[in-house]
């Protein structure tokens, strides 16, 4: 049974604002003050452009449900495409409990100055994630004809969000002036340290995403000419929001005062008060729950196909291979990610040293994602000179050959670059050596279960025949 094509040219658009677009990655950059505005400029030159003359390229040059998975397979072979593909699923299954935490601690604001120590308390906190977490995953079974609505009122509600702290940055300068000087040379000072190095790489990660359409293709209607254009309009949409969302930010409050996680919800309600629109703060805090678990539905909508993709290629039990004879949705592929998911929430909340075990989880999860970004450039590059796919449909952005090679080369020694960074430990971890290895061994650790669950599917078939 094939799944069923629901979604349509502004779905995909909208899709990929709420993928991408974490206004946390807005409070993060800020916090670098003004260079963070040319730190976005070339996390947008050297990887969000690369990023999206691949994943038009290769959209349209091998069609189909599994994006990454099934690129990296025509390119390197059916190992290979295994591992991209189980890499980005279970980068996701740790991703899910870290960007929970972050909506449930920005739904407290909602209810009010009164009720902020909520998102401190672990049964609040884990309640919500768990609640929002079987929402998603019931929208999914369901099917993206209907779960689709959540990720385009997700997208609208982190586009409104956006374009509210941009119209209060430009009242604030004509009313109120600069809150941190802006001289140019403000703007590259200090731009090449460590500290800013290490914004950088995780700024890239927040222009990541726009290959999770390409994971749906089988859903999307005429994907061939969708995904093309929504690439395109959603990029310029992400862009304008980064840019002119961390400039605003930085107009109103002082860099030294930014919070790295509410830095954006602080902007907005310094801003609404010198403007007696205090109230504004508690329903963009709405709007950008709203966008977070749009956020999550699109990244769960995502994650899900791939198991479901390597299930029918029997590498994975069978089971995962299924459809819904109602809804056209790979259900168990879905059942199973969320009761992994829920796993791995419940897990984050056990023990004393929650927060370091938690950032060790993050930097984990940056660490696996990124092996199938590293997949994606070099069969971007691999495919382009061998000349394999569809030849009638290719839509080859740039078209010379050569500046296709540096084009895909700048991704991906950006992606190695900002796996590097990601085993570098934060100030406030005390054991270094202790969360290396945990770090690096939880990232073998995934990598080698993939690669013994590839080899077992592969030894079974074989049998089989």
């Amino acid at each position: 049974m094939k799944l069923t094509r629901s979604l349509k040219l502004w779905d995909i658009v909208l899709l990929n604002v709420t993928a991408i677009v974490s206004l946390r990655w807005i409070s993060l950059a800020a916090v670098g003050g003004n260079t963070s505005i040319i730190l976005w400029i070339a996390a947008l030159l050297l990887f969000f452009v690369p990023q999206g003359f691949a994943v038009i390229e290769l959209t349209t040059r091998l069609p189909g449900e599994g994006g990454i998975y099934l690129w990296t397979k025509k390119a390197f072979g059916e190992f290979h495409g295994f591992l991209s593909g189980w890499c980005y699923w279970t980068s996701n299954l740790i991703y899910f409990p870290n960007l929970l935490v972050y909506i449930a601690g920005i739904s407290v604001f909602v209810l009010g100055d009164g009720y902020q120590a909520l998102g401190e308390s672990k049964t609040y906190v884990m309640i919500f994630s768990l609640l929002a977490l079987w929402i998603v995953m019931i929208f999914n079974i369901i099917g993206l004809k209907l779960g689709r609505w959540i990720n385009n009122v997700g997208g609208i509600g982190s586009w409104i969000s956006g374009t509210v702290l941009i119209a209060f940055g430009i009242t604030a300068i004509v009313k109120y002036g600069f809150a941190n000087p802006m001289p140019a040379e403000s703007f590259f000072s200090n731009i090449i340290t460590f500290d800013k190095l290490s914004f950088w790489a995780s700024m890239c990660f927040g222009f990541a995403g726009l290959e999770l359409a390409a994971v749906l293709a089988g859903e999307i209607k005429n994907p061939q000419k969708a995904i093309p254009k929504a690439t395109i309009y959603s990029g310029i949409i992400i862009t304008l929001v980064y840019l002119l969302g961390t400039f605003s930010l930085l107009v109103a409050i002082p860099t030294s005062d930014i919070n790295i996680i509410s830095g954006f919800l602080q902007g907005i309600a310094a801003i609404g008060v010198k403007l007696g629109l205090g109230w504004t703060s508690q329903i963009l805090a709405l709007l950008i729950t709203l966008g977070g678990i749009g956020g999550l539905m699109a990244w769960f909508t995502g994650a899900a196909r791939m198991p479901f993709v390597a299930g029918v290629d029997k590498y994975l039990p069978k089971a995962f291979g299924r459809v819904h004879p109602k809804f056209g949705s790979p259900h168990i592929a879905i059942i199973v990610q969320g009761i992994v998911a829920t796993a791995f929430i419940l897990m984050s909340f056990i023990g004393t040293t929650v927060k370091e075990a938690y950032l060790i989880l993050l930097d984990t999860t940056l660490l696996v994602y990124f092996i199938p970004y590293a997949y994606m450039f070099t069969a971007y590059i691999v495919l382009r000179r061998k000349n394999i796919g569809d030849n009638g449909n290719i839509i080859s952005i740039p078209k010379n050959n050569f500046v296709a090679i540096m084009v895909g080369i700048s991704g991906l020694v950006t992606t190695i670059f900002a796996m590097i960074m990601s085993l570098i430990p934060s100030s406030g971890v005390t054991n270094v050596l202790l969360y290396e290895i945990k770090v690096i061994g939880g990232f073998l650790l995934f990598v080698f279960v993939g690669v013994g669950i590839y080899w077992w599917g592969k030894k079974k078939n074989n049998h089989s025949v």
